[in-house]
């Protein structure tokens, strides 16, 4: 699931999402306003959310909005493809979570690089079935570099690895600058690439002191 977190969401199942939202404030007889305080979600969020506007959906908006309405958020998750369809779900059941404490940096460049940060905040995460097991640290995106797949000043989640599969998103560090950014490799070398294309590949090469510090696992916006 992890790594469908952040991910943008079809248009179809969007609406999917905002109708099913909306027929189940109907059934609750919730005012819109209503439902956005009963749920702690800010108004635009919310309207983003029920009228298929938003492309990415905050995870924890889900959370949120399922526990005003009284049902279980993986129903939503389900509904945008952030679970497996053969998640098992049992209606009204009790949700536990073992909550993991992740360290915020304060940046990593998604642009042109910049050096690593000290920690400035921490998040408490629902480590649900081990979705944030191992190593994981989370960093404030600035730049546009990885637009569309990463926004600018999202909050990225980053499992410290030594290695990363080719084509995957993920930290690196080259000679100590730090970047995220799309690993390539082929024939021709190694490559950091960004998804924005009006940014140049950084280029690997043998005299650079490289350094694969984890996969990217998910994301979502941060919000003022």
């Amino acid at each position: 699931m992890s790594e469908k977190l952040g991910a943008e969401i079809k248009e179809e199942l969007r609406k999917k999402l905002g109708d099913y939202i909306e027929e189940l404030r109907n059934k609750k007889n919730y005012g819109f306003n209503q439902l956005a305080i009963k749920s702690g979600v800010n108004v635009r969020s919310l309207n983003e959310i029920i009228n298929g506007k938003a492309k990415k959906v905050n995870p924890f908006h889900l959370k949120k909005i399922a526990k005003a309405l009284n049902v279980d958020y993986r129903e939503f998750y389900k509904m945008v493809e952030y679970l497996d369809a053969d998640e098992k779900i049992v209606p009204n059941a009790e949700i536990t979570f073992n909550f993991k404490k992740v360290p915020v940096f304060e940046n990593i460049s998604a642009g042109y690089g910049a050096v690593e940060s000290e920690i400035i905040d921490y998040i408490s995460l629902p480590n649900y079935q081990g979705t944030f097991s191992g190593d994981i640290f989370a960093v404030q995106v600035h730049g546009d570099s990885m637009e569309n797949t990463i926004e600018d000043e999202s909050i990225v989640f980053i499992k410290k690895e030594s290695e990363i599969q080719n084509k995957k998103i993920g930290a690196f560090i080259v000679n100590n600058q730090a970047y995220l950014k799309r690993y390539f490799e082929d024939e021709h070398g190694i490559f950091l690439r960004s998804d924005n294309r009006e940014y140049r590949d950084i280029e690997i090469k043998e005299s650079d002191d490289f350094i694969v510090v984890g996969k990217y696992i998910g994301s979502f916006i941060k919000e003022n």
